[in-house]
């Protein structure tokens, strides 16, 4: 099977891949062989001031697993944890936070376990109470700069199941989070356009079109 590894930074993103058929999807740049691998690693475009203007990179390579592990290695790992969290009526709850629609997330606390990091991070931030949580995570990763350091925040995604009548939303203002709500799945497609490319990602795996 594929070993692929997606990060995130601004509204693009990166792809480690060495699955051959990568190649011939529509990528902006495409980076295989030690030498020019070599050069990313040393100077990754999501930690340069040119980001922004880069689109979607493939880096096609045998061993994706050294290449993240390589980078991991040269960055601040910070570690979160965040819920897909739904109701008695399938519908996914979401939040509002500096002009984006996005999922409910938090770094971890010193000491504490991911999975109860989600948790308290959906609660912390929506107001809404967990039922049950299912234990295997979907990861991803997100490049960014952060007080003059690369930063690459590992994210663990743990699928929820809300108490019933969880309509109670309180936003969590010091965090920006400016409104919360339960959104149907035939509504999904009016947030997409508002949402980073990450969340997309997420809505697309739970709720493939």
């Amino acid at each position: 099977m594929p070993d692929n590894y997606k990060i995130y930074y601004d509204d693009s993103f990166v792809l480690i891949s060495d699955d051959r058929a990568q190649m011939n999807k529509n990528f902006g740049k495409v980076i295989s062989g030690d030498s020019d691998i070599g050069a990313f690693l040393h100077k990754p475009v999501f930690y340069t001031e040119e980001a922004n203007k880069e689109n979607t990179i493939l880096i096609f390579t045998e061993k994706p697993g050294w290449v993240m592990e390589m980078l991991k290695k040269n960055a601040d790992v910070v570690l979160a944890g965040g819920g897909i969290v739904f109701n008695e009526s399938d519908e996914l709850l979401m939040i509002h936070r500096k002009g984006k629609w996005d999922l409910p997330k938090g770094e971890m606390d010193k000491g504490e376990k991911i999975i109860r990091t989600a948790a308290r991070e959906v609660e912390e931030e929506t107001g809404v109470k967990i039922e049950t949580t299912i234990d295997e995570p979907y990861i991803t990763y997100h490049a960014y700069i952060l007080k003059g350091k690369n930063c690459l925040k590992e994210t663990y995604w743990y699928e929820m199941k809300a108490k019933p009548e969880q309509n109670n939303l309180v936003p969590q203002a010091d965090e920006g989070i400016d409104k919360v709500l339960w959104v149907k799945k035939s509504d999904l497609k009016n947030y997409e356009a508002e949402a980073h490319p990450l969340v997309r990602d997420i809505i697309r795996v739970y709720y493939p079109k």
